[in-house]
């Protein structure tokens, strides 16, 4: 297998975690999410468990916000104010920035109002990316030197226009990428929860599938932003949701390997300061 560490990220559907266990499985870091959106009801309640969980278990840790659009309430002269408070409500709940842990992390996707996004996205795309911008300018200005990660996929990024850094204003290429990219049909599909007709499209189901049929294998669909189609960068690979560790954790996991060594993942992490 290719030398890339191995990684996973969890939620509250992954209910309870052995993170002794899955340090002894060969993980070697794990994101886990925080918050959602404007609303502090959504945060995550199993973020403080595994956040400590984690470290106590030597993995290297990260955090991520699942962002959201700004509150339908608010005018849209105010919206900059509603993406600062989700911002300084996700690092508050992370806290300060520790030697060793990984960038926090900006999640990009329309789960939490799917149909506003799609929305604005088509009625008026220049408002999308000035939400996108401002939520990364933002979150650069209040952490320094360190570049927080940028989680997003062809699935929605595309449906923003996968804008061009120049072009477009979005000039983030030094965020580090985390690109959701799942090859299919790994397996034959398996029947899963959801409507009727719903499988896992055959995506691997563990680091044995990844080896078998990914390794050494370069994500498709990566960002103008950070070079695609011509030049990628990308530093994580999410190529699994349908992920199962049933004697670690419940649900299904996302699967990820960052796009180096265990030892340049160490390097990554956050410096001393």
């Amino acid at each position: 297998m290719d030398s890339r560490a191995r990684g996973i990220d969890v939620s509250h559907y992954n209910q309870a975690i052995d993170w002794s266990k899955v340090a002894q499985a060969g993980i070697c870091f794990a994101f886990a999410k925080a918050s959602q959106g404007v609303d502090p009801a959504k945060d995550d309640p199993t973020f403080s468990g595994h956040w400590q969980g984690m470290k106590d278990a030597g993995i290297i840790r990260g955090a991520y916000h699942f962002v959201g659009l700004p509150s339908p309430s608010t005018p849209q002269s105010q919206w900059n104010d509603d993406i600062h408070r989700q911002i300084d409500h996700f690092l508050g709940l992370v806290g300060p920035p520790q030697a060793g842990d990984l960038p926090p992390a900006l999640d990009f996707e329309d789960g939490d109002s799917p149909a506003r996004w799609k929305a604005l996205i088509a009625s008026n795309p220049a408002a999308a990316l000035s939400i996108v911008r401002e939520f990364i300018s933002y979150t650069m200005s209040q952490l320094g030197a360190t570049k927080p990660i940028i989680y997003t996929g062809n699935f929605w990024w595309g449906e923003l226009g996968n804008p061009n850094s120049v072009q477009d204003n979005m000039p983030f290429s030094a965020c580090p990428l985390w690109l959701a990219q799942y090859p299919c049909s790994l397996h034959s599909p398996v029947t899963v929860a959801g409507p009727p007709g719903s499988t896992d499209q055959g995506e691997a189901r563990d680091f044995t599938e990844y080896a078998a049929h990914l390794d050494g294998r370069q994500p498709l669909h990566v960002p103008k932003v950070w070079g695609g189609p011509g030049a990628p960068v990308w530093k994580f690979w999410q190529f699994s949701e349908y992920g199962s560790m049933p004697d670690l954790a419940g649900g299904f996991l996302d699967l990820s390997v960052f796009n180096g060594s265990v030892e340049d993942l160490q390097r990554f992490c956050i410096p001393s300061a």
